[in-house]
């Protein structure tokens, strides 16, 4: 079974920098001509350019609402607005954005085209990559951005350019254009954070066929077939065109009639057969064959119709389809490697290609047959019936070099067939597959969805090597997930790592699609349901992860009930995936329940069998120690913590590849618990053995291990801020950020809330440093984060939107911004006091320090009384506080004595009571200064000047002189921090 990672909390005030060239680039949109009428005869004899959105061949037609409501969303007020739009392939996409681009262009808008390395979107009017970054100059009109083949982007890529776009204009539109939207929750959700509204009802928007019924498709068939007619009219055949032109098949076909594509080629197909007085396309399934056998003739009219050199041409043309396009010397790599031709016969194969579909950058070769939908045909026509009847042929592009590129079969003795990865997909063992792997699977599934035999290939290729479908990357993944058998399926979903930036979203789908063809055995339904909850939960979607973690947790619990021997380990797994997602929603007192189960359930199975279950023992102690030091109850959290850790540490001396992880992840527990419990120094240790594992195992997996090094930094820099040590705890906090900006970059959903944390901390060690100006910035950032999060799930945000806002009070308050800094200050202790009512052990001590910080606040306003009342409640909290954990809570308690007499100081009353309070802190500083200079002789020195303070208030003006020499005389004259 698939177990959920324990639980990971990081410490202390727990939070976009662009690290690494991007793979995408800018360019301006040059607004494309339609090809002339000579041009387009001349390339009569090769179907595919006809067929292409850069030429234009068809004028750009209808589209009156669409048009419409694009230019509303263009004019509307927003600053910065993004609408993603989409439709099956063909359905005319890239026209409406290059329609868009030129009415904008001439409207006075700046137009540019985002184009993707990976994305490459071959039939509109853009190039590949000539740089890996690029980006147009920054202006002061409008820009219009637009981004085809937006699902073939990587999403931090994707969020990226949203990010970068936002300052390059005073207004900003950006049109997405793709054929699924599986990744847009993800771009919707981090939408706020980048400033951008969506268009529209802020959903995707498809793109409606051009004609729904019979009689338009009639007319937009004929309308295509009087264009084609035009552009053949010098081979009008003697008795001149038709009155009316018949179309292949019957128009009721949405498969191609539904596709304005679809329409164009039928329509090529009808008029190219009536001019060579040759029999027309009978079906609509057979206009793809007869073009592509019209481009056969091209490649032979071009290159000789010797077989083998038509043949050679042909393949030739089927590896750009496979590959795309190539670096010169991966071209000839290619050639030499699927047994085309070697030196220099490859050379001339190459410049034989690029003559018949030149490439759109001189740095390459290979350039595919556009558009995408006649070469995923291509392929599927070049590919044999089956595996077993390879040698069968299908049609006149049926060739059995097309199969054994992909998989090599081997006929065994007893007459079945045995499979190996061919040359294009074969990898040595332990190594990543070839670069274009990811491009053969996505055209694979692309064919398969209309090819039913080829949906065998791309089956019989994963199963002899899955793994391809996991390194192919996330967008190849997610294109193949529903051409998998459930078989297939789990092979795969098995060699899923337990987390990936890239594979995240992937994983989430495959697991539902396991879920969706679960047979009849609960205990599949249960595991498949526990897996796909984590993985939801992976990918930040915290909400739809908790129903099937009930759902397994519910089946378990039947299963175990019946025979507990075989199902004890799968209910205690359940029920810990139960606790995490639980408590991820914030509902930490129903989580406890599980994580208690759980426990109690691992002792009993590790007490029997501790070879098979010492390691989840240890993994459900640590989720049962943050459960609890999640309602409060911190000195009951610190023996679990303890245990788990010495469990781990024993396995990782035994087993370190195993174990390491798992050790580093207790340790960090075990730190946040020692701090909690004002055991810093303690704290120290565990904290830093954290980082320097974490960070070893990160820079040999950073997909799986950036996040616990990033949060492991993030404790590290506030155990070495506790212990005083400030300017070596900035560091850690510094690379945290940097880190999680960048996750949250990928993944907003599943390290948005991260990212916030780790700005917090920033804010807060810049603070310590005196560089308060840079403090507020991050500040800033958490807060907004925070807020829009706490908006979609006030459960499991409102205390770190507190905690932020209490920070943001603070650091305006340290810039003079007194009177903006009361707000904050204010909802943070309205927010404090709903939760510590609901939960005083977890949240009583949040709620003193923003009663302490509103005093402050207060005073600095010169609102006396009002000043008062929070400082004397934040100390009354602690000292009940202090009496319970004098190790937590006695420096709080000092920190709110002082304060008390601070706000007194302010607002020039209460002084004999002030000087009581202060009196008492100087106590319990001194003290604690012996322990812990570092920490706490700058809080002491603060102390006494307050002190100097409230004895002139008092009228003992000598005293407080004499004080202030003392202090002058033991600092030298210098200001301490306190």
């Amino acid at each position: 079974m698939h177990a959920d990672r324990d639980a990971y909390v990081a410490g202390g005030n727990i939070i976009i920098d662009y690290a690494g060239v991007p793979a995408f680039a800018v360019q301006e949109f040059v607004v494309p001509a339609p090809a002339g009428l000579a041009e387009l005869t001349r390339a009569r004899q090769q179907p595919s350019v006809l067929l292409t959105a850069q030429r234009q061949t068809i004028v750009f037609t209808g589209r009156k609402a669409e048009m419409t409501e694009l230019q509303q969303w263009q004019d509307g007020p927003a600053a910065r607005s993004v609408w993603a739009w989409h439709a099956p392939g063909g359905q005319g996409k890239t026209r409406l954005g290059q329609q868009l681009g030129r009415e904008s262009a001439a409207a006075g808008w700046r137009v540019g085209v985002a184009t993707h390395q990976d994305a490459a979107p071959g039939d509109a009017d853009t190039k590949p990559l000539a740089k890996p970054w690029r980006w147009l100059p920054a202006g002061r009109r409008p820009l219009l951005l637009l981004v085809d083949y937006a699902e073939r982007w990587p999403l931090h890529d994707l969020l990226r350019l949203l990010a970068d776009c936002r300052t390059r204009a005073p207004k900003v539109r950006v049109l997405l254009l793709a054929r699924s939207v599986d990744w847009w929750p993800t771009v919707a959700a981090e939408l706020g954070r980048l400033g951008f509204t969506t268009g529209g009802d802020a959903g995707p928007q498809p793109l409606p066929a051009l004609a729904d019924d019979v009689p338009g498709r009639r007319r937009l068939f004929e309308t295509a077939c009087q264009r084609f007619a035009q552009i053949y009219q010098p081979d009008m055949p003697a008795q001149g065109w038709p009155r009316q032109w018949h179309p292949p098949g019957d128009l009721d076909d949405d498969n191609v009639y539904g596709i304005t594509l679809g329409v164009h080629m039928a329509a090529l197909a009808t008029v190219d057969a009536y001019t060579r007085q040759t029999t027309p396309p009978r079906s609509a399934g057979d206009v793809s064959r007869y073009l592509l056998d019209r481009e056969r003739s091209y490649w032979a009219r071009l290159h000789g119709t010797a077989p083998d050199t038509v043949r050679a041409a042909a393949r030739t043309v089927l590896l750009a389809c496979l590959t795309g396009p190539q670096p010169p010397d991966d071209g000839i790599r290619l050639l030499e490697l699927t047994g085309l031709a070697a030196r220099p016969a490859a050379q001339k194969l190459l410049d034989a290609h690029d003559r018949c579909y030149p490439p759109a950058s001189t740095s390459t070769v290979l350039e595919p047959m556009y558009p995408d939908r006649l070469a995923e045909d291509f392929i599927a026509l070049s590919l044999p019936a089956s595996p077993a009847g390879q040698q069968l042929t299908r049609s006149g592009h049926t060739d059995s070099w097309a199969a054994t590129t992909l998989v090599t079969l081997h006929r065994n003795p007893d007459d079945t067939i045995a499979c190996t990865p061919g040359p294009l997909t074969a990898r040595t063992p332990g190594q990543q597959p070839p670069g274009h792997t990811s491009r053969i699977l996505i055209f694979l599934a692309a064919a398969a969805s209309r090819n039913p035999h080829v949906k065998g290939w791309l089956h019989t290729l994963l199963t002899t090597d899955p793994a391809l479908a996991v390194h192919a990357g996330g967008v190849a993944l997610t294109a193949i997930v529903t051409h998998t058998s459930p078989a297939l399926a789990e092979t795969i979903y098995q060699l899923l790592p337990e987390r990936s930036l890239n594979l995240d979203p992937a994983a989430a789908l495959l697991a539902q699609h396991l879920l969706d063809h679960t047979g009849n055995s609960p205990e599949q339904r249960a595991r498949h349901s526990s897996n796909l909850s984590i993985r939801l939960a992976n990918t930040g979607r915290r909400e739809q992860a908790l129903a099937p973690a009930e759902e397994a947790t519910r089946i378990y619990r039947r299963l175990a009930e019946a025979n507990p021997d075989a199902h004890l380990p799968n209910l205690a797994s359940s029920l810990n995936n139960l606790g995490n997602r639980l408590s991820e929603l914030g509902r930490r007192k129903q989580a406890l329940a599980p994580a208690e189960e759980a426990t109690r359930i691992y002792r009993r199975l590790a007490e029997a069998n501790p070879d098979a279950y010492l390691p989840d023992l240890a993994a459900s102690l640590n989720n049962l120690g943050v459960r609890l030091s999640e309602l409060g109850r911190r000195q009951q959290a610190l023996a679990p913590a303890e245990e788990a850790v010495a469990i781990r540490r024993r396995l990782a001396e035994a087993n370190p590849d195993a174990y390491l992880p798992n050790l580093a992840m207790s340790l960090n527990n075990l730190g946040n618990r020692l701090s909690e419990l004002g055991r810093r120094q303690q704290a120290l240790a565990p904290a830093e053995e954290a980082v320097a594992i974490w960070r070893r195992l990160a820079e040999a997996n950073p997909d799986a291990y950036l996040p616990n090094l990033a949060a492991s930094l993030n404790n590290l820099g506030t155990f070495l801020s506790e212990l005083g040590r400030r300017q070596q705890a900035l560091a850690p906090v510094e690379e945290a950020t940097r880190i999680y900006r960048r996750l949250a970059e990928a993944n907003p959903d599943a390290y948005l809330p991260d990212l916030a944390a780790s700005l917090n901390n920033l804010g807060v060690r810049l603070s310590e440093l005196g560089r308060r100006q840079q403090a507020l910035a991050p500040a800033e950032e958490a807060t907004r984060i925070y807020r829009r999060l706490a908006e979609a799930n006030p459960d499991a945000h409102l205390p770190n939107l507190a905690m932020s806002l209490n920070n943001l009070g603070i650091r305006l308050s340290e810039l003079g911004r007194r009177q903006q800094a009361l707000a904050p200050a204010e909802e943070a202790v309205a927010i404090r006091r709903r939760l510590a009512e609901a939960n005083p052990d977890a949240y009583l001590p949040n709620l003193a320090a923003s009663l302490n910080n509103l005093g402050v606040r207060l005073s600095e306003l010169g609102r006396r009384q009002q000043a008062l009342a929070p400082a004397e409640e934040a100390t009354r909290i602690y000292r009940r506080l202090a009496e319970a954990n004098p190790d937590a809570h006695l420096p709080n308690l000092a920190m709110s004595l002082l304060a008390y007499g601070s706000v007194c100081v302010n607002v020039k009353t209460n002084f004999a009571e002030a000087l009581e309070k202060v009196t008492e802190a100087i106590g319990l500083y001194g003290a604690l200064a012996g322990q812990w200079p570092e920490v706490f002789a700058g809080l002491l020195f603060a102390a006494y000047r307050t002190l100097a303070d409230i004895l002139d208030g008092l009228g003992r003006a000598e005293e407080a002189a004499e004080l202030r020499r003392q202090l002058d005389q033991a600092t030298g004259g210098k200001s301490v921090a306190g």
